[in-house]
């Protein structure tokens, strides 16, 4: 008969339930297996989110202080690269982690990669746009050119102590290093840079010096900090500093800045080599430095 049990007591076998083994209780047939943990798998996991996001870390931190992560080039590729590498080892965190087969493990694994991918993404993005966008210096005209004499004045060093420029007694050439202030991590990477530079720099009848925008007790605090004894002149009032047409003015009350240029200096005052860029992070390498000193203390070697 039509829609009954089938002949003999027989029961349809679309009724029945799915995998049923013969001796199984209905609920049986139910019972939930837990997969294995694969630790070796969610260790892997971890070990690449980590590797991740230090290199993320590495980068943001190392990067003011590091020639060798591209801090004196237009585009530093060592960097972004890095940070690629960064964004590759946490994805791969996440392939790793989906492939887990007890779902709460996935599930935590792949969430704790997935954040670190955002991390490194959203930051890396953040740091990229400053580089190239956020370092620019704001339009300005420099007034003083290769062949012009540099102004003379005289400003006072983090000892208090005044020194007259252009030239010292006994020196061919003079240095000067004019950098933004001491919150700037760029410029105190390059004044580390001097300090290093500056017994080479006397050996070849140079001096070196830098000028600021910073009050005289700001300065002093920077020479503590990095341990230098390269005259760190305050020109507070601007009296060098503005008729050059190296002053950043800020609109948000915060003290003005100066523009970070370099310049080589003869005994006559004469400006021999001057180095200025649109981003105030790019500065020039030691031995660029050397060789523009050189030309002017030592000609008989170019």
């Amino acid at each position: 008969m039509n829609g009954g049990p089938a002949s003999g007591g027989e029961t349809d076998p679309r009724e029945a339930p799915p995998n049923k083994i013969p001796g199984q209780t209905p609920d049986d047939a139910y019972d939930w297996v837990t997969p294995p943990f694969q630790p070796l798998r969610a260790v892997a996991a971890i070990v690449l989110t980590a590797s991740g996001f230090g290199l993320y870390e590495f980068v943001l931190l190392s990067f003011w202080s590091s020639p060798a992560m591209g801090i004196h080039d237009r585009i530093p590729w060592p960097a972004f690269g890095v940070l690629a590498l960064a964004m590759l080892l946490a994805l791969a965190a996440v392939r790793t982690a989906l492939g887990l087969w007890s779902p709460h493990a996935k599930l935590g694994f792949a969430l704790l990669a997935f954040f670190a991918c955002v991390v490194i993404g959203v930051g890396g993005g953040r740091f990229a746009s400053y580089i190239l966008r956020g370092s620019l210096n704001p339009p300005y005209h420099l007034t003083l050119a290769v062949g012009e004499r540099f102004p003379e004045f005289s400003l006072a060093d983090q000892t208090g102590a005044f020194v007259h420029v252009p030239t010292r007694p006994g020196n061919r050439a003079t240095l000067v290093f004019v950098y933004r202030g001491d919150f700037c991590p760029f410029a105190r990477h390059e004044l580390a840079e001097l300090t290093v530079l500056a017994p080479e720099l006397h050996r070849a009848g140079a001096n070196v010096i830098a000028i600021s925008a910073d009050p005289v007790d700001r300065s002093r605090m920077l020479a503590r900090y990095l341990n230098t004894d390269v005259p760190l002149l305050s020109d507070a009032q601007e009296t060098i500093l503005a008729p050059m047409g190296l002053v950043q003015r800020h609109r948000d009350g915060q003290p003005d800045s100066a523009i970070p240029a370099f310049f080589v200096i003869d005994s006559a005052g004469t400006v021999r080599w001057i180095f200025t860029s649109p981003y105030y992070r790019i500065l020039p390498r030691t031995s660029d430095l050397m060789a523009a000193v050189r030309t002017v203390t030592q000609p008989w070697k170019k």
